[in-house]
């Protein structure tokens, strides 16, 4: 049993939470995660022979809205271009984050975009800003902690 299996069934437990909830939670469990794995300065061996980055997420259940946060280290140099990121998502709306996201996808043969667009598309999913902290963990490392909420109650999405 993986780790999506367990977090879909304690959230299927819990008969407050509607369906349109449930799948903008699993959305943004999704990016965050991604964001885990890819970008983590912490890496583990998997049995596949593969590697993946190491953290944390936490699923927090409130009365009117759900709150997912991950966290996991990174290099020194990366904590100031991802308060830069994290600062530029939460200063637009959804319109200018969309437009954002297929200005950064047109780019991706130039640059590394994946962190920057699961980012964003975090935002977009959950209709709210970005909470973030980088948190200096000696000369070698930090830690980068980032949540979002999401109503309990879903107005209609778009996709992009």
């Amino acid at each position: 049993m993986n780790l999506i299996s367990i977090l879909g069934n304690q959230i299927r437990l819990q008969p407050e939470i509607d369906f349109k909830t449930v799948q903008k939670l699993f959305k943004i469990f999704m990016e965050l995660s991604q964001n885990v794995s890819y970008y983590s300065a912490e890496v583990v061996d998997v049995k596949s022979g593969a590697s993946c980055g190491s953290g944390w997420v936490s699923v927090q259940n409130f009365d009117d809205y759900l709150k997912i946060s991950t966290g996991n280290r990174i290099k020194p140099e990366h904590g100031p271009k991802l308060i830069s990121y994290c600062e530029e998502i939460n200063s637009f709306d959804e319109l200018q984050l969309r437009k954002l996201k297929r200005d950064i996808r047109s780019q991706a043969m130039e640059r590394d975009t994946g962190a920057q667009i699961g980012l964003i598309q975090t935002s977009i999913i959950s209709g709210n800003k970005l909470h973030f902290e980088v948190l200096p963990q000696g000369k070698e490392d930090a830690l980068f902690i980032i949540s979002t909420k999401t109503s309990k109650e879903s107005p209609v999405e778009q996709e992009d």
